[in-house]
């Protein structure tokens, strides 16, 4: 059995949509939740949570389409 991981991570972007970042991450995991988030009064983008196998394609992918910041992987 694979092992699985939670992730939960910000990623600023300045051309994406919760739906787009939904759709190219869907095929990568499962739990999959986009959601706008606020930070210190700062629009930080979207807070992203989901369970992979494989951590590294979910922030390589993400590293294309912002800057990933506060990881937490459980």
């Amino acid at each position: 059995m694979t092992e699985k991981y939670k992730l939960e991570f910000i990623l600023h972007t300045k051309n994406s949509s919760p739906k787009m970042i939904k759709s190219s991450l869907a095929e990568f995991g499962s739990d999959l939740a986009v959601s706008e988030c606020h930070e210190h009064d700062e629009k930080c983008n979207y807070k992203v949570s989901m369970v992979t196998e494989d951590p590294t394609l979910v922030f390589d992918l993400c590293a294309q389409l912002g800057r990933i910041r506060s990881v937490k992987v459980i």
